[in-house]
């Protein structure tokens, strides 16, 4: 029964550990930025997230996904998740990853991940997502205008889909 109340501590003590997109102290205007869950089967997703800014730890889609999935087999049920974001330069994280409905299943799967840091300085009026693309020559992320879908920060390169 310890071992159990340990576990369960040490699983909340890594969630006290997320913080919000935006400072707690910032009071100005915010942009919003929307990760995305791409639907590729009833088993696996295509996920574009933002982790981090400027070092803080963020609640990710990939975990609300992993929460909502749970009990439903080898079926998953995509959250995305989206933050506020201060209207000044900031240093993101973020990731592409493919998400199975079971861990066992990407041992037999193909998959992607990659992560990385870029430049991002939100405007006001506007509203961005995450987005990427997962695919056999290569696995990228970058965050886009949502209006026009025009690229507005680097992209975070990476390998292409592995066996």
């Amino acid at each position: 029964m310890r071992a159990g109340a340990a576990l369960a501590g040490l699983a909340l003590a890594g969630c006290a550990s997320l913080e919000p997109a935006t400072p707690p102290d910032y009071t100005g205007p915010t942009a919003n930025v929307a990760d995305q869950a791409v639907q590729v089967s009833d088993q696996r997703l295509h996920v574009f997230e933002m982790t981090q800014v400027d070092g803080r730890r963020l609640a990710t889609t990939s975990m609300a996904t992993v929460r909502a999935s749970q009990g439903r087999g080898f079926a998953v049920a995509p959250v995305a998740l989206t933050n506020e974001l201060p209207l000044r330069p900031v240093r993101v994280r973020l990731q592409a990853t493919t998400q199975y409905a079971a861990p066992v299943l990407a041992l037999t799967n193909p998959t992607c991940q990659v992560q990385g840091d870029v430049a991002f300085t939100p405007e006001a009026g506007k509203a961005y997502r995450v987005a990427g693309r997962i695919a056999a020559e290569a696995c990228e992320a970058w965050i886009e205008d949502l209006a026009s879908r025009q690229p507005v920060t680097d992209k975070v390169p990476g390998k292409g889909i592995q066996p």
